[in-house]
């Protein structure tokens, strides 16, 4: 049986470890990969794009207008958060973090790699629930 912490951190580590790519390591990416892990599915992070524009139209095309509205649909907003948990920028619902030793792994300031960064103060948090459709 898999350890839920330990792939939550792997797929962190993913990120750090390699160079920032639309559709393979951005943060759209990194929380649709969380979001896939525990659902034990793959279908929503399996995308191929090569700039923001790209993504959007896959997006669209799928029926959502945003990440943010996936990370709604498959998650609970919460107050207190843990490793894995899911931060949405208040105004621009493409920007997106996820929580790990209480600080969140976000793009650096060259956008071409991750860091770890204070927690935002602004935004929603939100935790990854098992979807059930229907």
């Amino acid at each position: 049986m898999k350890n839920l912490h330990n792939e939550i951190m792997n797929i962190i580590q993913y990120a750090i470890d390699n160079p920032y790519k639309f559709g393979d390591n951005d943060c759209n990416i990194i929380v649709l990969r969380l979001i896939d892990l525990i659902n034990g599915t793959t279908q929503l992070s399996n995308r191929q794009y090569t700039s923001v524009k790209e993504g959007i139209a896959g997006l669209n095309a799928e029926g959502w207008n945003h990440t943010g509205e996936i990370v709604e649909a498959y998650c609970n907003q919460v107050q207190a958060t843990t490793d894995g948990d899911i931060w949405l920028h208040p105004e621009n619902p493409l920007i997106m973090a996820v929580v790990v030793s209480g600080r969140v792994l976000g793009v650096n300031e060259n956008h071409d790699g991750f860091e770890l960064q204070p927690k935002p103060t602004e935004g929603t948090y939100y935790r990854v629930r098992k979807h059930i459709d229907g």
